[in-house]
């Protein structure tokens, strides 16, 4: 992975260069004048799956049903 090193007023000029480096998988790493350092990069998002999203709301509604299963949610 490339690393890159700016300043924060280099970084925000030019964020859109930098953004477009960081989705190619290098590393951008902003220094500001106290010399306190942040690291940019692009992370992997994954969609959520139905399942995912639902997981929590099975059993917080009483339902009448088993909670192991979505029967009972939505129309009746």
């Amino acid at each position: 992975m490339a690393v890159m090193q700016v300043t924060t007023r280099e970084f925000t000029r030019k964020f859109p260069n930098f953004r477009r480096a960081a989705l190619a998988g290098k590393e951008v790493r902003v220094r500001d004048r106290e010399g306190n350092a942040f690291v940019f990069r692009a992370t992997e998002t994954k969609p959520v799956s139905l399942a995912e999203a639902m997981g929590d709301m099975i059993g917080s509604v009483q339902s009448g049903r088993s909670k192991k299963t979505l029967a009972g949610y939505g129309r009746d």
